[in-house]
């Protein structure tokens, strides 16, 4: 079976991704076991690499969009950080001084080792030398000798943490606009510590070169791209090294950015921090004409494609791996401040229902693409709701990025707003973020059904096809009044089905009589039209990363006819709404089922 599922998982790789694959790791094992050979090659090719400066107006202008990250991630001044403070995907470590700073430490993640990446990008020191005090520079000096001392390269699974690609490509951006910053506030390094910054820069410009990600592709070979861009916009232009840059970009915008803007890994918040990227692109000053014109016509693409999957609340939905605070919401992006009834970016697979303080936004589209899949989670036919300016149904977020039941859990169909069966998964997944077989989600888009509400759409998705069974949903919204959610599965049926609804804590509920939900005045009445509905229980959710929050949850039960089950749910908010009579909600599942 372990085999079956390998096969399932590999097949879907390019001829490409194959190839590096045996490249890429072949190249990484051999670093492990000649470290210092390889110290000695990546030195010689830095050396050869010009020492950048960080007084460029481009590099200043990159700056300003690096700063805007790091400010939502470390905050506006990380001051703690000058005595070993720091906080790491919302858990704080207090290492008491920058020296005892244990830079290989666990980090709660078990064996993933996101939180020791994130503290080697030192996307702290941005904000921090932003402030322009004198003795800062030092600081990060320091830091920086803290993490050569304590990580080696004969250390063991270096390559895989602190000295990756990946780590090294964040470290480099926000070492070089860290320094931009500190001028940009009138304030001048000392010679020695800017030169000592700069010579560590350099050697990761020239360890990303020798290590680019296409073995992986998508955002983080982007990555890698992004920082060679930005370490050439601090030398006066491109290396004679990364003059293959420009062909390499251009294939990279084609495979991470989708036709209608989207990102291809189907993560809002990633889209968002692609955004930022292509800003930095674009004010590097390294490109020719052409490409700078199809980098700004992207970035331009992509904006328009947000405000499809951002809340009233000014950022994003959280589907897939995605979760608030690791990039700047998106209000202070774009503007959504005049976003239409109806939006939707077909080719990613997003639509978004509502005005003002109502949106529903509803994933109809794939999970990821096949040669990379790896941030996906089972949220096909998954609907995330604001009423009254405030998230009412809600996605599970990202708990960990560690393997085991809590990453299993959270990925889960049954987890997720959408129609499940019950103990089967529409997508296969095995480790942090392999993934075997697979569905894909459409959205339906048929003129019959579109004279039964204001604003609607539909979707479908094939996951259940493996046992037989076919999935639909059809959303119909009357933005000041009511919600209608119908959900309707057909074939053989092996197990019982249900759809789950997931209720932040943060709005009271009450089950005297009927389901019902306050918050600030809105109160949302929640009742089956077809199917039986359960008693709203507890469970929990992560819209921050790791940090656990109660939240209600209540299942819709479908009501079997022949070899269909059919389920109806009706929110409303307001004395206006009315449910649709049975006759013309039973026309509509009858026409949802031949769509």
């Amino acid at each position: 079976m372990n085999l079956l599922r390998l096969w399932r998982t590999v097949k879907y790789l390019s001829a490409e991704q194959w190839l590096y694959r045996f490249i890429c790791r072949g190249a990484r094992a051999r670093m492990g076991k000649f470290p210092a050979a390889t110290r000695v090659r990546i030195e010689k090719a830095a050396a050869a690499l010009p020492l950048p400066t960080a007084d460029s107006d481009e590099l200043k202008e990159i700056a300003e969009a690096v700063l805007l990250l790091q400010k939502t991630v470390h905050g506006d001044d990380p001051a703690g950080v000058r005595n070993g403070q720091f906080s790491l995907l919302n858990q704080d470590f207090d290492f008491g001084d920058i020296k005892n700073i244990s830079w290989r430490g666990e980090f709660h993640e078990g064996n993933n080792p996101l939180r020791r990446m994130n503290l080697a990008y030192m996307g702290y020191v941005v904000p921090l030398l932003a402030q322009g005090r004198e003795d800062d520079p030092e600081i990060v000096c320091r830091i920086l000798d803290g993490l050569e001392e304590q990580n080696p390269w004969s250390a063991p699974g270096v390559f895989r943490d602190v000295w990756n690609a990946y780590t090294a490509s964040h470290r480099l951006i926000n070492l070089l606009s860290g320094l931009a910053l500190f001028r940009k506030a009138g304030a001048n390094p000392a010679e020695k510590f800017e030169a000592r910054i700069l010579e560590h820069v350099r050697l990761c410009a020239a360890f990303i070169h020798a290590n680019l990600e296409r073995d992986l592709q998508y955002n983080h070979l982007l990555k890698n791209y992004v920082a060679l861009t930005v370490f050439s916009a601090a030398s006066g232009g491109l290396p004679k090294a990364f003059r293959f840059l420009p062909n390499a970009l251009r294939q990279s915008v084609y495979q991470n950015i989708l036709a209608d803007g989207g990102h291809a890994e189907r993560c809002p918040m990633y889209h968002v921090l692609s955004i930022l990227d292509f800003e930095v692109l674009c004010c590097s000053g390294v490109f020719d004409d052409d490409l700078s014109y199809k980098l700004a016509r992207t970035k331009r693409k992509m904006e328009q494609a947000l405000p499809v999957m951002s809340h009233p609340d000014g950022d994003v939905a959280l589907f897939n791996d995605s979760w608030i605070g690791e990039a700047p919401p998106a209000g202070q992006v774009v503007d959504l401040s005049d976003t239409p009834e109806t939006t939707r970016i077909p080719e990613t697979g997003y639509v978004r229902l509502g005005r003002e303080g109502t949106a529903i936004i509803f994933d109809c589209g794939p999970c990821g693409p096949d040669d990379n899949p790896g941030h996906a989670h089972a949220d096909f036919l998954s609907v995330e709701a604001s009423i009254g300016g405030h998230r009412f149904l809600v996605d599970p977020g990202v708990p960990t990025y560690t393997a085991g039941e809590l990453r299993d859990v959270s990925r889960s169909a049954a987890s997720h707003n959408g129609p499940h069966l019950n103990g089967i998964e529409p997508i296969e997944f095995w480790k942090s973020f392999r993934v075997g077989r697979r569905g894909k989600a459409s959205e339906i888009i048929a003129p019959e059904l579109q004279e039964f509400a204001p604003i609607w759409c539909a979707g479908r998705h094939d996951g259940y096809a493996h046992v037989g069974v076919e999935t639909k949903r059809y959303i119909a919204l009357w933005p000041d009044d009511a919600l209608l959610i119908c959900d309707l599965m057909q074939g053989r049926f092996s197990t019982d089905s249900a759809s789950n609804f997931l209720v932040p804590n943060t709005w009271d509920k009450t089950d005297g009589g009927s389901l019902r939900f306050n918050r600030d005045g809105v109160s949302i009445s929640v009742e089956a039209l077809t199917g039986e509905l359960s008693p709203a229980g507890l469970n929990r959710h992560w819209s921050r990363f790791g940090v656990e929050a109660a939240a209600h949850q209540f299942s819709l039960s479908p009501d079997q006819i022949g070899n269909q089950r059919r389920s109806a749910l009706w929110l409303s908010w307001s004395q206006n709404a009315a449910p649709p009579d049975p006759e013309a909600l039973s026309g509509l599942l009858d026409c949802l089922s031949t769509c």
